[in-house]
């Protein structure tokens, strides 16, 4: 099989290239990682936690490489790779510190008190295997890998055939800090090697769209494999009169427009109050007009290119259906051909039909639609009418304000005075409903998922036990005299 060849999206040169895995170097690269974590999964959490801490130190002293690597494969700009590094960062500082209280065993009830007890274990899966796309190519891949490996399970990453570049060396920085290499293998290719990978593995985690998502989970539930999957979201954020339009209108540019729109959590559609509307509509399109669009390892630049041509196209037909549709251009709706062949300006538009495909589909770029509503209340209604739910963004007078509306919102997670904060904010789960998606990563839910658990119970011996209680029971009045300790046993505090 030929290479797969990756190409800067910008310049067109070629980046580097990779070898596609057969159904044997799959079949391989898994079955060395499993002989790889029985060992592993024996170390203890803080011989495990030793290496990511390496790791970690290595990657902020390797950042520039890291910036490089991932501006050569995605064509976005060195903030936007930057925030890739801080999260991964991030991650593992998290996991460092925490992972092991949440990994550790637990005491629970037993089923009588004082002469039963329970202990829940948490297992690792095994061999875990990872589909990651191509719009955060470290990040994806490497961030959700580190709770996998602490959790003493081994990793079998199939990247972007896009982007494979930032997951291997993500992979060599992990391995020079001290990670048997079997630990984490690397496969390439289409959707195709996915879902060989999928027939091989103990549990998957897939990041993507919500179409794949679907054939992701069908394939899983085969082996009734256990899942997690971060699908696509179409965004809302309100804005409700007495908030300061200045602050939320560069929350709305950070949120819409970093990585040029394509990310998950990206705000796609704002709804603000009618009174507010044209004055936060000026300040948002003029400060969108002065965005620095190009692609360069300077820090100067405000947005990257798109992905490639094809998606650029997408893009631009969400935009020119809305337009032909009545919407309004405050700013942007342009191709920039001048800058590279994937780059749309950052546009805003008003007027947009509620139905229309700009509406309630995914863009996955720097496109925003402004819609005037009425009143909190609509603002809520019109947030909530989609079939995604992952993330969404509330800037309102007071906290008090913001909090009633974000309690109302239906989304895996909801920001106040933010847009994408949620990726940073380690301690709590982050994870779609509807159809963005089911699990979570982040917080204890991000590397219980990479374990089992195990429920341990231990009873007396005596006359046979707990199970033989009942079998005593040889009469009515010893099953009343039974039924009346239970009807107490509710009123006693503490062993309920």
């Amino acid at each position: 099989m030929d290479n797969i060849k990756v190409r800067n999206p910008v310049t067109g040169q070629i980046a580097g290239s990779v070898h596609p895995a057969s159904i044997s170097d799959l079949t391989l690269a898994v079955s060395n990682a499993r002989r790889a974590q029985q060992k592993w999964s024996r170390q203890s959490f803080r011989e495990r936690a030793a290496i990511i801490a390496a790791f970690h130190d290595r990657v902020i002293d390797q950042a520039p490489l890291i910036l490089d690597t991932i501006q050569m494969e995605t064509g976005k700009t060195r903030r936007d790779s930057l925030a890739e590094v801080v999260s991964v960062a991030g991650t593992a500082r998290y996991y460092l510190a925490h992972g092991e209280a949440i990994l550790t065993s637990r005491h629970k009830h037993g089923a009588v008190p004082f002469i039963t007890s329970s202990e829940l274990a948490h297992r690792p899966h095994g061999v875990v295997g990872l589909i990651t796309p191509w719009n955060y190519p470290f990040l994806l891949s490497i961030a959700d890998a580190l709770p996998a490996l602490l959790a003493g399970n081994a990793v079998v990453l199939k990247p972007s055939e896009l982007t494979p570049l930032s997951a291997i060396l993500g992979r060599s920085l992990l391995v020079d800090s001290g990670l048997n290499p079997d630990l984490f293998a690397i496969v390439h290719g289409d959707g195709e090697v996915g879902g060989q990978l999928i027939r091989h593995v103990d549990y998957i985690g897939f990041t993507g769209g919500s179409a794949t998502g679907r054939k992701v989970a069908m394939a899983a539930a085969e082996r009734l494999l256990p899942c997690s999957l971060e699908l696509g979201g179409k965004n809302p954020m309100v804005v409700l009169k007495g908030a300061s339009l200045k602050n939320a209108a560069l929350g709305l540019l950070a949120g819409a427009y970093s990585n040029a729109g394509q990310t998950c959590i990206s705000v796609e559609r704002v709804y603000v109050e009618s009174s507010i509307f044209d004055e936060f509509s000026q300040i948002v399109a003029a400060r969108t007009r002065k965005l620095k669009l190009g692609w360069s390892p300077s820090w100067g630049l405000d947005m990257g290119s798109l992905i490639h041509s094809a998606h650029a196209d997408k893009v631009m037909g969400h935009i020119e259906n809305a337009i032909q549709n009545g919407a309004v251009v405050l700013a942007g709706a342009r191709r920039r051909n001048d800058l590279g062949p994937a780059f749309v300006e950052p546009t805003i538009l008003t007027h947009v039909s509620l139905r229309a495909a700009i509406s309630t589909e995914e863009t996955f770029g720097p496109v925003v639609s402004l819609y005037p509503v009425e009143s909190e209340n609509e603002a809520v209604v019109v947030a909530n009418d989609s079939v995604y739910g992952l993330n969404a963004s509330v800037w309102a007078r007071n906290s008090d304000d913001a909090m009633q509306v974000a309690r109302q919102i239906d989304a895996g997670s909801v920001a106040i005075n933010s847009t994408l904060m949620i990726y940073n904010a380690f301690d709590v789960p982050m994870g779609g409903i509807k159809q963005s998606g089911i699990g979570r990563r982040h917080g204890e839910h991000g590397i219980l998922r990479y374990t089992r658990d195990q429920s341990i119970v231990t009873s007396f011996s005596t006359a046979g036990g707990y199970d033989s209680m009942l079998t005593k029971i040889g009469s009515a009045k010893r099953a009343e005299s039974l039924l009346r300790v239970l009807k107490l046993w509710r009123r006693v505090p503490g062993i309920r």
